[in-house]
């Protein structure tokens, strides 16, 4: 059966069901480490991290709930013209377009706050090796400062809902040769989105979603050297140990790989930009967006837990009573870890072979 001059059925279904699958891995390994991590930040936070904490466990929530959304979700999008039409494939299509929509808006609104959050986790770093530290509080009420804006965004992007079938219609009309309408071949299609994305909600969410990757992409990239500048100077200029020296490597390290995870993102803004404008088409850019934007919220407390050492040794220790193998673990090493990131996180230690009390307020 022939779907268009390009794609079978068979073919847009096999898609179709490698995204479900992807969705799947992507977002329930997603789940469960933001749910260990959550643990771990309640539990095993020393008091020198308490407002970094507040940071990761900001993190840490948002990324488990969009996990948990996408997975309920599942959705792909179906560029008809002007209009945003997304087809859902997980279980939220048994309660209704509405339940899927939202989803869809929270997954969304989400996504676009990560970034905020992440670039804020680099002002952060940086105002720390500057002598400028947050207390909780203060960390607190930056946290609802920048949610606020990404919540009127989804309450802007989720009121915008449009007519489920008059988006089915606009989707077979735009897409004859799919012929979204039969059942026969589709079954229940459940359906959702905008009627158009000149509406001021879906301007509003469309350009806070997008616009900003670049800038906020720029500016992490702008304070990860100035953080890498102040760490690189440090080693010059203290007398620390080898060990201290390793510590501070695996700190550039993990700020490197935590500066790559919003090309996930920008690559997933990109795909959506031009296919929404008709340069590039087929089932593969409909699908693989939203999958590409999962990878976020699972790889962030992946990293979180490998780099930040109490986390990381306290899931060791779980795993080593529950008798798991572990690989390459070095307990000796990373205490050293954690005494020299204890400086960086806040709290006035003596890094080996120095005599120098660094104090941080």
């Amino acid at each position: 059966m022939v779907a268009s001059e390009n794609f079978s059925y068979d073919t847009i279904f096999f898609i179709d069901s490698i995204g479900t699958h992807l969705s799947e891995v992507l977002c329930g390994t997603g789940i469960l480490a933001n749910f260990i991590l959550i643990l771990l930040i309640l539990t095993k936070t020393p008091k020198y991290m308490k407002s970094y904490a507040i940071l990761l466990l900001n993190f840490a929530f948002f990324d488990f709930w969009t996990c948990l959304a996408s997975l309920f979700a599942c959705q792909k999008t179906i560029f008809s013209g002007f209009s945003l039409t997304y087809i859902f494939h997980g279980p939220c299509k048994f309660f209704g377009p509405s339940l899927c929509y939202f989803c869809h808006c929270f997954v969304c609104h989400s996504m676009a706050h990560s970034q905020w959050i992440l670039l804020f986790s680099f002002i952060y770093r940086w105002r720390i090796l500057k002598e400028d530290v947050m207390t909780i509080f203060q960390m607190i009420a930056a946290s609802f400062a920048v949610y606020s804006c990404s919540f009127v965004v989804f309450l802007f992007y989720f009121l915008d809902r449009g007519d489920s079938n008059e988006l089915l219609k606009i989707m077979s009309n735009l897409h004859p040769t799919y012929h979204y309408t039969n059942k026969t071949i589709w079954g229940n299609l459940t359906v959702s989105g905008n009627l158009t994305i000149f509406s001021l909600p879906s301007v509003t969410a469309i350009v806070y979603m997008t616009l900003p990757c670049v800038p906020i992409y720029v500016a992490i990239h702008y304070l990860r050297r100035k953080t890498l500048a102040i760490l690189s100077d440090s080693e010059n200029t203290l007398n620390i140990s080898q060990l201290a020296k390793t510590s501070h490597r695996k700190l550039v390290k993990a700020l490197t790989i935590q500066a790559t995870i919003p090309i996930f993102w920008l690559v997933a803004s990109l795909i959506f930009t031009l296919a929404e404008f008709g340069i590039i088409s087929g089932p593969i850019p409909e699908v693989i967006t939203f999958r590409l934007m999962d990878c976020i919220p699972m790889l962030t407390p992946i990293v979180s837990m490998f780099f930040i050492a109490p986390y990381r040794e306290g899931l060791v220790k779980v795993l080593r009573k529950s008798k798991v193998p572990i690989f390459g673990s070095e307990p000796r090493a990373q205490t050293v870890i954690e005494a020299t990131t204890a400086r960086y996180l806040g709290e006035p230690r003596i890094l080996p072979n120095s005599s120098t009390t660094t104090t941080r307020a």
